[in-house]
């Protein structure tokens, strides 16, 4: 589907949901934001009830042909009711907006760590990221905004039944501006939601040229020309955005301003209109006049956050659409952390197939498989091929990130069902040819902490790192120096199966011996099971088998004589 095609398609979807959107928001806000168990509704209900009863003693004072004591002490006993409920109001809204932030962020992250990796295979860092962050702060402010709404809407029900009381037809023409405000408001929302959407989408865009500022700094610096071509990528990013949002906020504008015209009006109707009519007395035209003017400022309050409902409406939208493919990748995630094996008899591949397509949802299909593998305990597995042969796919395949679309694995002629891939997951530590590095020790035991002085000694750190408040002194290292660091961690593990992908692609002549001759025969005489993902084709009699892989298939698989390390005891 063209680019054209996919945003009319996102437009029209975004049109369908416009009137639902401020449903569903409000529901998430009373449901998840805590809102009815938060006692700022009955302080901005109290505010209202007050704000009300000052306009009642204002108008009962204007009336009286004298002051009464007890009109004076209910205008000053609202007014400090008002004051004292609407910063409890303010107060509580304020925290119940980072309650509703902390909520969504930690349920946000959690829903990332437990889903599929295909999922961040499929979507930009850029999407991730403006949702958990930007979206996720404008969905937490219109608890705010919805609270105010309500403190103002309630003094509106209130005042509008009461100027029907002292005039029926400024009552009228009172609930005629309101209506006429909202009409204004609701022709405006869906094609202005449509552009703040759009204005997201751009903004992911964004996020993701940025973060090619910060992870390609160095190719950036080697050509002036692509540098000039990303920053003219940026440039343009931004003033669609801000184009976008212009367009959005002009509509949003247009509805507020209609609710304003529409007041003013109103203003001079009261003004002069109603001392036209025959039978209207000044008294009564002046407790109108107080009347519209107190509830003037609530109804502006009502028709601005309307437009801040749309934006968090949008808002919502993008994080149930996350929400709901997080959910569905992490249908395959065990939920209950398992206990980790110590050890196991076999794992077995039988017949599995997996189909990789391109990220952009083109007609690419990259089949790998059928494969068919048995692996035992104390082997060194050495895996080659050309690029794009599949070797990543199978790594993935084996370690249980990324699930068979035919086929099973079996662990100890056992099939790894869904229930099962949280264990199988736990036989292995890896350090894959695109690692992480966590400057934090996440996860590991005590014991586990314990050995990693031993290991960054062995693996020639020592030196450079130290582990100090349960985190690395420092990741400021080379790409070899990091990626031993990475092992480092794996050897503290001491998990049954050792994956390396591309170890010695970046280690000097010294470590990679280290490498070759003493950590991976070591690691199989302790009884793991090493798959090494590697080119070095001087180094393949250092392995037990070697398995050749071309166009997603297993060619070859060879059993080797490992040749015996000079270095090793």
């Amino acid at each position: 589907m063209s680019n054209e095609a996919n945003g009319q398609a996102e437009a029209e979807r975004t049109t369908k949901h416009a009137r639902t959107g401020l449903g569903a928001l409000l529901r998430f806000l009373l449901r998840d934001g805590n809102l009815l168990h938060s006692p700022v509704l009955a302080y901005a209900v109290l505010a209202s009830l007050t704000r009300s009863g000052m306009i009642f003693s204002i108008n009962a004072l204007a009336a009286s042909a004298a002051i009464a004591a007890g009109d004076v002490a209910l205008l000053f006993g609202s007014i400090a009711a008002t004051l004292t409920f609407s910063h409890l109001a303010r107060v509580n809204s304020f925290r119940l907006v980072l309650t509703t932030k902390r909520r969504l962020r930690t349920r946000l992250s959690r829903q990332l760590l437990d889903t599929d990796s295909g999922f961040f295979a499929r979507n930009d860092q850029g999407k991730i990221y403006s949702i958990v962050t930007h979206e996720v702060n404008q969905i937490s402010s219109a608890s705010v905004n919805l609270i105010e709404s309500l403190e103002a809407m309630l003094l509106i029900a209130f005042c509008i039944p009461y100027l029907f009381y002292l005039s029926w037809p400024s009552g009228l023409a009172t609930l005629a501006a309101v209506l006429l405000g909202c009409v204004g408001y609701v022709l405006a929302q869906a094609p202005a939601q449509e552009n703040a959407e759009a204005a997201s989408r751009v903004e992911w865009q964004f996020f993701d040229r940025i973060n090619d500022v910060l992870r390609g700094f160095k190719e950036l610096r080697l050509r002036t020309a692509r540098k000039d071509d990303l920053q003219d990528d940026i440039i343009d990013l931004a003033a669609r955005e801000r184009e976008l949002k212009i367009r959005s906020e002009r509509l949003f504008s247009l509805g507020h301003v209609t609710a304003q015209g529409v007041m003013m009006g109103l203003l001079c109707l009261v003004v002069v209109g109603l001392p036209l009519m025959a039978g209207t007395e000044p008294a009564t035209v002046l407790q109108v006049l107080t009347v519209v003017l107190l509830t003037y400022g609530p109804v502006e309050t009502v028709m601005g956050n309307l437009s801040s409902f749309s934006r968090a409406a949008v808002s919502h939208r993008l994080i149930q659409g996350l929400e709901k493919e997080l959910e569905g990748d992490a249908a395959h995630v065990e939920t209950v952390p398992a206990p980790l094996r110590s050890g196991f008899r076999s794992i077995r591949l039988k017949g599995v197939t997996t189909t990789l397509t391109s990220p952009g949802g083109g007609d690419d299909r990259f089949v790998v498989g059928p494969l068919d593998l048995t692996l035992v305990p104390g082997e060194v597995v050495f895996i080659c091929g050309g690029n794009g042969a599949g070797k990543s796919t199978l790594i993935s395949l084996l370690t249980g990130l990324r699930q068979p679309d035919a086929g099973e694995i079996c662990l100890d002629d056992e099939p790894v069902t869904p229930g099962r891939l949280d264990t199988y997951r736990g036989l292995f530590s890896a350090v894959f040819s695109e690692f992480h590095l966590f400057s934090r020790l996440y996860g590991l035991t005590d014991q586990e902490r314990d050995r990693i002085p031993a290991s960054l000694d062995q693996l020639d750190l020592s030196h450079r790192v130290e582990v100090r408040d349960n985190a690395f002194s420092t990741l400021a290292l080379s790409s070899g120096q990091k990626r031993r660091l990475a092992l480092s961690v794996a050897l503290a593990e001491r998990r049954p199966v050792v994956v390396l992908d591309e170890f010695a692609a970046d280690q000097d002549p010294a470590h990679r011996a280290l490498y070759y001759d003493v950590l991976v025969p070591q690691m199989a005489r302790d009884g793991h099971l090493v798959i090494a993902v590697t080119h070095d084709e001087h180094c393949f009699d250092k392995c037990d088998r070697l398995i050749r892989m071309e166009a997603g298939r297993i060619v070859s698989d060879t059993r080797q004589h490992r040749a015996a390390s000079p270095v090793a005891k």
